[in-house]
């Protein structure tokens, strides 16, 4: 797998919690509560973002939180639905990903447990995430989607 050390600026963004179990729970939180939100605030075309905070091989589905997050400008404000922050920006490495939803778990694990130690870097303490380009990358009838994998390093 083809991995870049890029530096990203930093990302003002507009996020939906969800609390409970990563995979197809994370789909349909998309479709069903943050893709009908985006529209009706014309948010259509932006990138996106999906951080996962827990570690699911050492946090409890039901605990697992992750916020799906759109790129907004500087005038946006939160509302009842939504918090805004900011995703820091910075040197990241960055992984293409592409292929069914199922198998992004396996490729964030060989990320971190073979690229990572192999390439001598080591991950910060800025959060992880996946980041969606302005143009959908999901085959709805294939189920593929794509996306690319951000982990955070120190610069060396």
């Amino acid at each position: 797998m083809e991995v870049h050390i890029i530096d990203l600026p930093p990302a003002r963004v507009a996020c939906h919690r969800h609390v409970g179990p990563y995979g197809p729970a994370l789909g349909a939180f998309w479709r069903g509560t943050v893709a009908p939100w985006m529209h009706s605030h014309g948010l259509d075309g932006r990138i996106c973002y999906g951080v996962g905070l827990d570690d699911p091989q050492t946090t409890p589905p039901e605990q697992c939180r992750y916020n799906a997050c759109v790129s907004v400008a500087d005038d946006f404000q939160e509302d009842r639905q939504v918090g805004v922050t900011t995703l820091p920006g910075g040197r990241y490495a960055v992984m293409p990903f592409k292929g069914p939803t199922s198998g992004i778990a396996q490729a964030w694990q060989w990320f971190f447990s073979e690229w990572l130690p192999a390439s001598g870097l080591q991950c910060d303490d800025r959060p992880c995430f996946e980041r969606f380009s302005a143009t959908p990358g999901q085959g709805p009838a294939s189920g593929e989607f794509s996306c690319e994998l951000c982990i955070p390093v120190k610069a060396q």
